[in-house]
C-alpha cells in the first residue's frame, strides 16, 4: 500500500465507527419516539419524562460530536489529496455541508436544551 492508501483507509475507518456511532444514535431516536407516541396515546411508556429528556440530550450531544469530527475528517481528507498532488473538485463542497450538518446538530442540540418539557415534540432523528 502507498502512503496516500494508507492515509485514506485511516479516514474510511474512523467514518465507518462514525457511520456505526450515528446508527445507534437513529436507534435512540427510534426508542424515543415510540416513547412519545405511547405517552400520546395514554399507555404506559418506556421512559419517563426525565429519563426521556436525558436520553434525547445524550443523543444530540452525540450527533453534534459526531457532525464536528466529519468537519474534521473532510478537511483531513482534502488535505491528504493536495499533498499527494490529487484533485477532488467535490472536496469543498464535502467541507461545506459537514458545516451546515454540524450547525444543524447545533441547532437541535440547542433546541433540546432549552424545551425542557414535551421534548419529543422536537425530535429529529437525522443530520
Amino acid at each position: 500500500m502507498t502512503n496516500y492508501n494508507l492515509e485514506e483507509a485511516e479516514l474510511i475507518k474512523i467514518q465507518i465507527v462514525l457511520s456505526f456511532v450515528l446508527l445507534f444514535t437513529t436507534v435512540i431516536s427510534i426508542f424515543l419516539s415510540y416513547n412519545f407516541l405511547l405517552e400520546l396515546e395514554e399507555k404506559e411508556t418506556i421512559y419517563s419524562e426525565k429519563e426521556s429528556f436525558d436520553i434525547l440530550i445524550f443523543n444530540r450531544t452525540v450527533m453534534f460530536i459526531v457532525a464536528l469530527i466529519f468537519i474534521y475528517i473532510n478537511i483531513r481528507d482534502k488535505k491528504v489529496k493536495k499533498k499527494y498532488s490529487l484533485e477532488d473538485e467535490f472536496a469543498d463542497l464535502q467541507i461545506w455541508a459537514s458545516v451546515f450538518s454540524f450547525i444543524s446538530a447545533l441547532i437541535v442540540l440547542y433546541v433540546g436544551l432549552g424545551s425542557g418539557s414535551n421534548i419529543m415534540a422536537y425530535e429529529n432523528p437525522t443530520i
